[in-house]
């Protein structure tokens, strides 16, 4: 059942149905609570983060808040998730890994953002740059975080359809990468929601979804496919 991904919806169903007799009744029924929360109406993309643990900080926010899309771009070498700081979210979130030295340049990246369809935000401290409160939450959106030293490369600011910052009261310019990406994301999910924007997943992404998360649950999961 390698092929698992190229069967039809009915046969999904079957597999799944197989794989969560080998899931506990608790892990079953989190599992079914869990992916009603999740949405593709915001996703997050992490650009060059240099430091893995707070690419991985990043992937835990994105979870809490049920963002199950996470691009992670690195210019560098292969990212390696810090599983001490994501405490292991990357098993249920959809992540992609883009490699210069496999795949190509930023801006190959960014047009693979952008063929979402979602509109491609992006964090910079930048004369032009929207605040957060004025972008529209119910618009489906790529948010987009760079590294703390350097922030979003300018290649990347200029295929953005927005730059957006989060305004600042006090002394400091900008709050830690970290703490930016739970105010944006805890912003933009909120105000989804209050526009009456449900959470949830397509049926089948759902259960593609559901597939995901008990072959990386289930004892064995070789023995399926």
């Amino acid at each position: 059942m390698s092929d698992w991904k190229n069967l039809d919806i009915a046969s999904k169903r079957a597999f799944y149905k197989r794989l969560s007799e080998a899931l506990t009744d608790h892990k079953r029924a989190l599992f079914a609570e869990k992916v009603k929360y999740r949405t593709r109406n915001i996703s997050l993309a992490l650009e060059d983060m240099m430091k893995s643990q707070n690419a991985s900080a990043l992937m835990r926010t994105a979870d809490a808040f049920g963002v199950h899309r996470v691009d992670v771009y690195d210019k560098q070498e292969r990212f390696n998730v810090s599983s001490g700081i994501s405490k292991g979210v990357e098993k249920w979130l959809d992540v992609d890994f883009f490699n210069t030295y496999d795949e190509g340049t930023t801006e190959s990246w960014g047009s693979r953002l952008k063929s979402s369809g979602r509109k491609l935000y992006v964090t910079a401290l930048d004369s032009t740059a929207k605040p957060l409160h004025e972008i529209d939450p119910k618009v489906p959106a790529t948010i987009l975080f760079g590294n703390e030293q350097e922030g979003a490369s300018k290649e990347i600011q200029h295929m953005a359809d927005e730059l957006i910052y989060i305004p600042m009261k006090g002394f400091v310019e900008s709050f830690n990468v970290s703490v930016s990406c739970g105010i944006v994301l805890h912003h933009l999910t909120l105000g989804m929601e209050q526009a009456g924007i449900a959470r949830g997943l397509e049926e089948e992404d759902e259960l593609n979804t559901l597939i995901h998360w008990a072959l990386r649950t289930v004892p064995n999961p070789h023995l399926y496919l």
